[in-house]
């Protein structure tokens, strides 16, 4: 049976406003110093596989920082028109936004952004033969953008047209009281179609093969070596006067130590820094934090014959302290969870109670339940041992969660051998999505501040884990019709968590991360959000790096 689905549109005031950046104290309208290089030099833990809007699912920030779209965060994480010239016009029912796109608004080429380029970028998100990674968030939101999806209608059809070269009225499924906020996701940037066309499928591959409308220009970067870029102010960004920093080199650093060697140094002027090194570093003068609401978890392939028994799973989710890695490993004021929607992401909308609070911990650590558990599933299995291969990325982080991983399971779950391997962020991601896995370390970030972005990733439709539970398919359709329910709504989702962790145990959730990090004093206002992407269009550097 086909699954449909739909995000729900409800969202509480009281959750819209969970939204906290990091300024290092600084005003957005501060001049930098005159005589300050602005030259940033940052480190990137990954590769970038591509800038193409409508595929990537990993390159966010760079993506943040190169585009733009309708609407933006500003420093202090409000929403804001972007390439809009104003927030729009909304209908009474809620369905139609009008959207007047800025008259100085122009691509890197000089070509003005035009509201076609958001209907071309719009439709090519939802068109199936492009696989788009992120286009469950059209679905149940743009008009027709679910039968596109899944019953062959033509994307000519989406809710988003091109009233005049400027003018972009778009048109809802429902009432989406958070459409302005994905509006700064990627996933809804703009695309020239004329210049993606002609590159075609090079488009996005290279430096050159791409095309910006943000405050910044990609430089001396390709996929096929992607291991270090620039960011070069946009002299065509219709709001270039706010933008200070002239250049901001990267480079992929996947060791912590070399990191910071280049930190002290002087040759990065910020660097993210965890496990041993955060006790290290904790009283310096540089360290900082940052909350973010990203968890990381265990996803299990139900198509491997093993995992297809939930005493199995259930046992590996009960087998792993958690506490002991966020506590001893990784020691940078990240947090053991036990369910998949983060700590200060949303708040209960009658009693401000926020969601982890009220959902409880679906699952917990419990060797003796795990081992019960592990001894039922060999016998319903009629077997003695097992191995599973966990992959993983290739940076220290993800090496020190899959050898704790490795240590708990085989530790706890006798006979049980757990085999690592490591890979680019890419390839791990790729080999996720394609099924193509056991056992893998993932993660997942919150794009909007609600906690459905993170329960309807149990659904049939979106989930990488390859499972199908009705029930669980029925609760996610249910919470999209409850828009009109706040509290209704907000029951639906923590059943359906309970039902996917704490009965299916379709996953095992680990820890949800912190940001710890060492920045020179002289970087000022990177805008580092709770959640979404880091955005540089304010950043600058304040005196001599001297």
């Amino acid at each position: 049976m086909k699954k449909t689905f739909t995000l729900t549109t409800l969202l509480s005031l009281a959750t819209l406003a969970v939204l906290s950046a990091c300024s290092n104290g600084s005003n957005q309208d501060q001049p930098a110093s005159q005589d300050a290089e602005q030259v940033l030099n940052l480190a990137a833990e990954s590769e970038m596989d591509t800038m193409d809007t409508t595929l990537s699912t990993t390159n966010f920030t760079p993506m943040n920082n190169v585009f733009e779209g309708l609407t933006a965060y500003d420093l202090e994480g409000k929403i804001v028109p972007a390439n809009a010239a104003e927030l729009p016009e909304v209908s009474e029912d809620g369905l139609t936004y009008t959207f007047n796109i800025r008259e100085d608004a122009n691509w890197s080429s000089g070509t003005p952004v035009t509201a076609d380029d958001y209907v071309f970028a719009w439709q090519r998100m939802v068109d199936p033969n492009n696989g788009s990674g992120y286009a469950y968030l059209f679905s149940g939101i743009i008009k027709n953008a679910e039968s596109i999806l899944n019953d062959g209608t033509d994307v000519s059809e989406l809710g988003v047209t091109a009233i005049d070269e400027k003018t972009l009225e778009v048109t809802l499924e429902q009432p989406v009281p958070y459409f302005l906020d994905l509006l700064t996701i990627p996933s809804y940037f703009p695309q020239n179609r004329e210049f993606v066309t002609e590159q075609g499928d090079n488009y996005g591959l290279s430096a050159d093969e791409t095309i910006y409308n943000g405050p910044f220009v990609l430089s001396d970067w390709s996929a096929a070596e992607g291991d270090s870029w620039k960011y070069v102010k946009n002299d065509e960004y219709w709001d270039k006067d706010s933008v200070k920093l002239d250049e901001i080199t990267n480079q992929v650093v996947k060791e912590v130590g070399t990191g910071i060697n280049l930190f002290e140094s002087g040759e990065l002027d910020s660097i993210d820094i965890s496990g041993n090194f955060v006790p290290q570093y904790k009283d310096d003068a540089n360290f900082k934090t940052n909350s973010k609401a990203w968890i990381y978890y265990i996803e299990m392939n139900h198509d491997v014959p093993e995992l297809q028994n939930e005493n199995i799973r259930k046992a590996i989710s009960l087998a792993i302290n958690r506490e002991a890695f966020t506590n001893n490993v990784l020691q940078d004021g990240s947090q053991p969870i036990y369910g998949h929607v983060p700590y200060g992401l949303a708040k209960n909308p009658e009693t401000g109670a926020d969601f982890r609070t009220d959902a409880g911990n679906p699952v917990e650590y419990n060797v003796e339940e795990a081992q019960a558990a592990w001894q039922a599933g060999l016998d319903e299995l009629g077997i003695q041992t097992m191995t599973f291969e966990l992959i993983t990325s290739d940076t220290e982080d993800s090496k020190r969660l899959a050898e704790f991983l490795q240590s708990e399971l085989q530790t706890n779950l006798e006979g049980l051998t757990i085999d690592i391997r490591q890979m680019p962020d890419n390839s791990r991601l790729d080999s996720v999505k394609s099924g193509n896995y056991e056992l893998a370390t993932t993660y997942w970030l919150a794009d909007f501040a609600d906690p459905i972005n993170f329960i309807e990733r149990f659904d049939t439709a979106i989930n990488r884990g390859n499972y199908s539970f009705p029930e669980i398919d029925e609760l996610v359709e249910k919470s999209t019709q409850q828009f009109d329910d706040k509290l209704a709504r907000w029951n639906t989702m923590i059943e359906i968590e309970q039902v996917a962790l704490g009965e299916r145990y379709v996953d095992a959730p680990i820890y949800q991360t912190a940001e710890a990090y060492l920045e020179k004093p002289y970087v000022k206002d990177i805008f580092r959000p709770t959640f979404g992407s880091r955005s540089f269009k304010y950043a600058y550097i304040d005196g001599s790096k001297e």
